[in-house]
């Protein structure tokens, strides 16, 4: 039997359950006080070793065993849980550095490292999910992604119902279970996961009640189709929305609505995110598009002028649009595309007032349209684009590509 060296209860397998049930500690924890104790039972190890014959099983790190660098802050790595349990890292994903997008990173970043509840949200395209992905990429912190759609069935996310032999049953939900369990790794470590609830603001008014499954969550405990479990201790809640929660009150994201006021303020902090400063963005894009950067580096310095003039007019409510990165990750790729089938010839004329059609063209209105061309128009006439080095003899754009 394994004996709980604070209580003195024991168990015959896994002493984990009781530690969070109990105790409120996972297992890292409880040996952080009390190093060398049992937790799992030769029994139960070598279960797991025989059902995992060809992989070698490495001992749970301790809690200061691997750690990763984020900005000023050191995370311990969950080296044993695999990446595929993880959210991906977003493709050339960079900490910001500069302006005011990397002060609330830096406050993302204490919450997480405190394991605070976090309601983060700004406007599309600024980053808020980019940054918890990375972080679960980095630390290799298991998570579960939601994102909500009005309309869609949430409560299947906690529980319901079944069927078998004996009747109707209750089936337990992936979140549910996510939030009490966390993730088992095959070493028989149980790591508290980050639920991703993206696009909350979105949720409709029934199933913002069953947000409150979750948010309730951050008290430690969650209901269950059968009663109360307590949440595993450490687990990360994090959501993600493009309105502070009082509906759209710029007209330019009307799905969302209005959030209960007593659901916010279950959450520990709640942040804005503005657009990335170009200083970090630039290096991004130019890392994204290696082809463009070689054939035509003086594009970026075109858009970082336009990036700057747009997104100021539509802060100052002067342009009725936004400028994400998606946006300007768009007018670069038709750039690099048209420099690609270009061949080896001369660059042609109004060649990046072309490219930046793809984001002018999908504006609202004419009205729209035509006060975004007047921003766009002196940087495209004035702008340096630079020397475009040939890519072959062959004008056949398939054939210069490989």
């Amino acid at each position: 039997m394994l004996a709980c060296r604070i209580c003195d209860h024991e168990t015959p397998h896994f002493l984990g359950d009781h530690l969070a049930e109990a105790h409120c500690l996972s297992v890292d924890d409880y040996l952080v006080t009390h190093p060398g104790a049992e937790t799992a039972s030769q029994t139960l190890l070598d279960r797991l070793a025989a059902e995992t014959p060809n992989r070698r099983r490495a001992a749970p790190p301790s809690p200061d065993a691997l750690c990763v660098e984020i900005g000023p802050l050191s995370f311990p790595v969950n080296a044993d849980v695999p990446e595929d349990a993880c959210l991906p890292c977003p493709p050339e994903y960079r900490l910001p550095k500069h302006g005011a997008l990397a002060t609330v990173i830096s406050s993302m970043l204490i919450a997480l490292w405190r394991h605070r509840s976090i309601y983060a949200w700004g406007l599309p395209g600024s980053g808020k999910d980019a940054l918890f992905h990375y972080f679960s990429w980095a630390t290799r912190t298991p998570a579960i992604i939601r994102q909500v759609q009005p309309g869609s069935d949430v409560e299947a996310w906690f529980f319901s119902r079944g069927f078998d032999a004996n009747g109707t049953v209750w089936e337990e939900g992936t979140v549910l279970k996510a939030l009490r369990d966390g993730y088992m790794t095959e070493n028989g470590r149980r790591v508290p996961y980050m639920v991703l609830l993206s696009d909350l603001d979105r949720a409709d008014r029934s199933q913002g009640e069953y947000m409150r499954l979750i948010t309730d969550s951050i008290s430690k405990r969650v209901q269950g189709p059968t009663g109360t479990h307590a949440v595993l201790p450490g687990t990360r809640i994090v959501s993600t929305a493009n309105t502070a929660g009082s509906g759209d009150e710029r007209g330019r994201c009307t799905s969302a609505s209005p959030i209960d006021a007593s659901l916010l303020e279950r959450f520990d902090v709640r942040r804005q995110f503005p657009w990335m400063d170009w200083a970090d963005e630039g290096p991004i894009v130019q890392a994204k598009f290696p082809f463009l950067m070689e054939r035509c580096p003086g594009v970026f310095d075109t858009m970082g002028n336009i990036t700057r003039s747009v997104r100021s007019a539509i802060n100052n409510d002067e342009l009725y649009a936004e400028f994400s990165h998606r946006a300007l990750c768009s007018i670069l790729m038709h750039a690099e595309d048209m420099i690609l089938a270009n061949g080896d010839r001369a660059i042609p004329k109004g060649f990046m007032a072309s490219a930046a059609k793809v984001w002018t063209e999908g504006l609202p209105d004419k009205d729209t349209r035509l006060a975004a061309e007047k921003l766009l128009d002196p940087h495209l006439k004035g702008g340096t684009l630079g020397t475009q080095t040939p890519i072959g003899k062959s004008t056949d754009p398939l054939a210069n590509f490989s």
